[in-house]
């Protein structure tokens, strides 16, 4: 019986592709591991009631499974929970400071420019135990030096500050779920709705124009920053922003402010961040490749009260992203020498073996078999002993020095 059902968003990687992303996480884990970071790898599977509390919007898009016990699980959805939840029953010594980097593939869809998957490749880093702005800091440098690796230089970070956004509605005397709405207006970033709710609250003074010009306030850091602070209606506000001043002050020493600018209205879809939230988008491309942020509450959860903060990349994204610059290195045949013979023997068998030791990547095949002419730089016919070129012999030695010579 032949089957042609084919899932939509699921493909298969082919060799230039592999080489690609082999490239982009060796400069992401190379960078990443200058600043200390051990590589590690999360748990494939979840708990779908633990994603379930932590990530509600998220529930359409989980990859849902069940164990041998009955249990509901999902295919990991993201990395940043199950590297949290580890940590806290690995290392339970909440001041110790943790340094994770991570490439890991995450289950839930993704839409970019021309692309789609069920599932994208993310790489990424975890610190746990830092409660500095310099953390939050060398987090964001990170990110950036990663791009700056793979010769992505025109960048723009959009920094913004949760804890800015808190202390202004926890100053608010609104009921919960008016300010339930407003919330869910200003993170879908729906201006009309959100003025029009807003306009019909009891509200006046700077908390009003605070809760107006929020959404829209964004733009260069030294300009916008002078705007939010003439919005704080408590000293809580006036800490988030004092607190963001230290974190820019390392990007600028770091050599990265000219990449900054201010956005006080955007939200993630992750719900567990507590302060400095960052978003990274890269020249041309309608998506930030690389977001994160400050999550101090999210090991509480696990048992161990520990402050944190780390970004996640879709590699897929920016793979698109560098592939339309011309960032991605030229097509390969998968191996420089082919090999077709009629039949096999010893010394065919020996000669492979010395070549592979070499470091050359050889493919013997028997003559009946077709294989793409993009696949190999140079072939060669082998009967009876000896190897042919068209009509010219030649020896294994001679083979060999043609493959130094590409």
């Amino acid at each position: 019986m032949q089957v042609n059902n084919t899932l939509d968003g699921v493909k298969m990687l082919h060799h230039d592709e592999m080489r690609n992303y082999d490239r982009i996480q060796s400069k992401l884990t190379s960078v990443i591991m200058n600043h200390g970071c051990k590589i590690i790898e999360t748990p494939s599977f979840e708990d779908y009631d633990v994603y379930r509390h932590f990530f509600p919007q998220l529930r359409q898009e989980m990859v849902k499974t069940i164990d041998t016990d009955g249990r509901v699980l999902v295919l990991r959805p993201d990395v940043t929970l199950p590297l949290v939840e580890t940590a806290a029953r690995e290392f339970p010594r909440a001041d110790q400071l943790l340094k994770f980097g991570y490439v890991s593939t995450v289950f839930r869809e993704y839409y970019g420019r021309s692309t789609y998957g069920k599932d994208f490749l993310q790489g990424g880093i975890e610190i746990l135990g830092d409660a500095s702005p310099e953390c939050d800091g060398e987090v964001i440098v990170m990110a950036a030096e990663i791009l700056d690796a793979l010769s992505v230089k025109h960048i723009r970070i959009d920094i913004g500050t949760v804890a800015y956004t808190d202390a202004l509605f926890a100053g608010l005397s609104l009921a919960e779920e008016q300010k339930k709405h407003l919330r869910k207006y200003m993170a879908e970033r729906n201006l009309v709705a959100y003025t029009k709710y807003l306009d019909s609250l009891s509200l006046e003074g700077v908390a009003y124009q605070a809760l107006k010009a929020i959404p829209m306030l964004f733009g260069s850091y030294a300009v916008t920053l002078s705007k939010a602070y003439e919005y704080c209606i408590n000293k809580e506000m006036q800490q988030a922003l004092k607190r963001l001043e230290k974190t820019y002050d390392y990007i600028l020493y770091a050599g990265y402010a000219d990449k900054v600018q201010l956005d006080f209205g955007f939200a993630s879809q992750l719900g567990y961040y507590t302060d400095m939230v960052f978003k990274v988008y890269v020249d041309g491309a309608l998506y930030d490749v690389i977001d994160g942020g400050r999550y101090d509450t999210l090991s509480a959860q696990f048992g161990v009260d520990r402050p944190a903060c780390g970004f996640g990349m879709n590699i897929n994204l920016l793979y698109e992203f560098m592939s339309d610059a011309g960032l991605l290195e030229g097509t390969e045949p998968s191996f420089q020498l082919a090999i077709s013979y009629s039949e096999s023997d010893q010394s065919l068998i020996r000669d492979l073996m010395i070549w592979r030791r070499h470091g050359f990547r050889v493919a013997a095949y028997p003559c009946s078999t077709f294989i793409d002419s993009r696949d190999y730089s140079i072939h060669a016919v082998y009967e009876n002993g000896i190897y042919y070129q068209e009509t010219k012999q030649l020896t294994a030695q001679e083979l060999e020095e043609q493959m130094r010579r590409l």
